[in-house]
């Protein structure tokens, strides 16, 4: 009987062996672990630059109250180590920065166990309870210590009048156009005595601000009217002494504005900004004598687009940008603008750094396309980038799509680049359905790191068996201020045009079936796939409009941002041209619509209202187009909420599998 036993078990066992040598089973992607990810969304070095501490998303459980997802804070060590957190949900904690000494981390929270506003709270690096550091009757909404940390600067909103509440609860509670009573602004806490004051004497908004290096004055953003549209376009930058007082304008610039710093020696102010009234972005970075003087425009001729930078020292300046589909780092000296890259042209996707105190060292959040933000540390020196942290393992057992970034010729002869992620197991000479994924904006770009969301599917698609191209058409941002004017009284144009010459790019290579070709995106995404759907509806077999345009005349005068939208994105008024802009309204061109359209829409949104989903809906309904539309309750410009991004992200991926893949297959 052994002899009888002896092979049986002996085979057995090989076969254990053979089966635990096997590679565990690729995980499929689905919709809830997308929408599910942990996702690292600020970092902050510590100034002495062991530590980085990091906000967190979390993911809201599916047996909670409907809503959006949470944010932790959490510490990891530079050196290497396990990240610990230091607040938990339901909770909510945010913005993340720390004490000069280094022995405690800052943040935003609404601790409603100890009020019910959103205040600035502290927790030391060797644990225990949080404290409160600001005492604001009101919630803040942006706040930073001064450098030697005896000052709290914070934003916030100035209480509604006795007399405009009065009114509200006799029920005249109308709403007058273009008029406000309330104001964001700037305020100083002394952290010693606790007592804080107003800064900002004048009747203006504030949108950011930033310590002067000797913690003595504030430099801040400012626009005269607190509405979104101004926010965007008519903002300048002030100085004001830490006391308070009228504002001094550091130089009246045009068009919009982004982040904004002073040189480690008090002489120099460096700023974000656009070149003109009409650039797109503010993507390039000038500086100007503190006392005074006249802007200088560093990065004039550059062929790609800043999006942020810290001082390094007084002479040199850190300064992260976009190049085609890339991020990069760059020293640039002060004042002679030469740029010296560090990193980019391999590796992570990241957006901007924290420096520590002595210009060493610094963290990112970063992403590659296998996974989503995580912090990443290395020396300003340069050298191999180290990650952190590891918020989703579950990734490592996902076999992902091929990504690669490619080129293809536009209209005018122009260089056209994007991102490709090839179906999951890619054969060469087979073709696939392919899904054309449209970046908003249009001041945007698509990047070559993580590229999957509920709203932008990528890796889904490419373990269903699809092929994605991410096209950075003219009018995008990476390619320097030219390119992104290169839509301008053109909408619709040639910039459509390159999204088409890279889709007979890939047929031409033998990628794509051209009669099984999708389309979709979300807001200037939505409306390029709108335009699809009906102006060159024999292209495409399948749409899904997110928050997009159908009437370009109707949404210019409803949206929340009118100005950015006729100087900006059209350089032209509607009322001056109104022949064009209907010509680029895809609902003029529904009577060639053929193309099955899923159409979504958040119901309170401000920047493109509803009201263009339903005249899309409408117009394919009465040319009997296969098309569905979907609102979700209580969202704006995009879906805040887990069981509605899951709901999307399920349509969406149902829409294109049911009208892209044949009957065969």
């Amino acid at each position: 009987m052994k002899r009888t036993l002896r092979p049986v078990i002996g085979l057995w066992l090989m076969l254990c062996l053979i089966w635990l040598a096997q590679p565990t089973r690729a995980q499929q992607l689905t919709p809830e672990m997308v929408v599910d990810l942990n996702i690292v969304t600020a970092v902050a070095m510590q100034p002495q630059g062991e530590y980085v501490a990091y906000s967190l998303r979390v993911p809201r459980g599916a047996d909670e109250k409907p809503g959006g997802a949470y944010s932790e804070i959490w510490v990891v060590p530079t050196r290497g180590g396990d990240a610990r957190p230091f607040t938990h949900k339901p909770v909510s904690a945010y913005a993340p920065g720390w004490t000069p000494d280094g022995r405690a981390i800052t943040f935003l929270s609404r601790r409603t166990a100890y009020n019910k506003h959103v205040q600035v709270y502290a927790i030391p690096l060797s644990g225990g309870e949080a404290r409160q550091l600001s005492h604001a009757p009101r919630s803040i909404s942006r706040y930073a210590l001064s450098p030697d940390g005896q000052w709290l600067a914070y934003t916030m909103r100035t209480e509604e009048p006795a007399e405009v509440r009065s009114l509200k609860k006799q029920g005249f509670d109308q709403i007058i156009e273009d008029t406000w009573t309330r104001f964001t602004r700037l305020y100083v806490e002394n952290l010693t005595t606790g007592e804080s004051h107003l800064v900002t004497e004048d009747s203006v908004s504030v949108w950011a601000f930033t310590w002067t290096p000797d913690s003595k004055s504030l430099i801040y953003r400012a626009s005269q009217r607190p509405f979104t549209d101004d926010s965007y376009m008519f903002t300048d930058l002030y100085l004001v002494p830490r006391e308070g007082g009228p504002g001094k304008r550091i130089y009246d610039t045009d068009g919009k504005l982004g982040e904004f710093h002073m040189s480690p020696d008090g002489r120099t102010i460096a700023w974000l900004g656009a070149v003109d009234f009409s650039d797109p972005y503010a993507g390039s970075l000038f500086i100007i004598p503190a006392d005074g003087g006249q802007p200088k425009n560093l990065t004039e001729g550059y062929e790609g687009t800043a999006i942020s930078f810290v001082w390094k020292d007084a002479k040199t300046i850190l300064l992260t940008t976009i190049e085609k589909t890339r991020t990069y780092l760059y020293e640039v000296a002060i004042p002679s603008g030469k740029m010296k890259k560090r990193f980019g042209d391999q590796g992570a996707i990241f957006r901007r750094i924290s420096l520590s105190k002595d210009g060493k060292t610094f963290a990112m959040a970063a992403n590659t396309p296998t996974h989503p933000y995580e912090v990443y540390w290395g020396k300003t020196r340069g050298g191999a980038l180290k990650r952190l942290t590891d918020s989703n393992p579950l990734l490592k057992q996902v076999r992902f799509g091929e990504q690669e970034t490619i080129s293809w010729k536009g209209p005018d002869n122009w260089t056209i680049y994007g991102v490709l992620i090839k179906p999951v197991g890619f054969e060469p000479g087979k073709k696939y359905p392919l899904q054309v994924q449209v970046h908003g904006g249009p001041e945007s770009a698509y990047l070559d790191g993580w590229n999957t969301s509920y709203s932008t599917l990528a890796q889904l698609l490419a373990q269903r068996g699809f092929m994605v191209l991410m096209p950075n058409y003219r009018g995008s941002i990476g390619r320097g201020v030219a390119y992104a004017k290169g839509d301008h009284r053109d909408l619709m144009g040639k910039e459509f045009e390159d999204i088409l010459a890279g889709i007979d790019y890939l047929i031409d290579q033998g990628y794509v079936d051209p009669e099984r070709v999708g389309i979709g995106g979300g807001s200037y995404g939505g409306y390029t796939s709108a335009w699809a759907a009906t102006k060159h509806s024999q292209r495409f077999k399948a749409a899904v409009v997110f928050a997009g345009i159908a009437n370009q005349i109707s949404k210019a005068g409803v949206t929340d941002t009118p100005v950015e939208n006729a100087t900006v994105h059209w350089n032209v008024w509607l009322y001056d041209n109104m022949d064009l802009v209907w010509d680029r309204s895809p609902i003029k061109h529904i009577r060639n619509a053929q193309t099955p359209t899923l159409i979504a829409h958040g119901q309170r949104d401000l920047r493109v209202p509803t009201g263009q989903a339903y005249e899309l809906y409408r117009g394919l309904k009465y040319m009997n187009v296969p098309t569905q539309l979907v609102i979700y309750p209580r969202e704006p410009h995009g879906l805040r909420e887990r069981a509605h991004q899951i709901d999307f992200c399920r349509r969406a991926l149902q829409w294109y599998q049911t009208y892209l893949q044949p009957s065969s297959e």
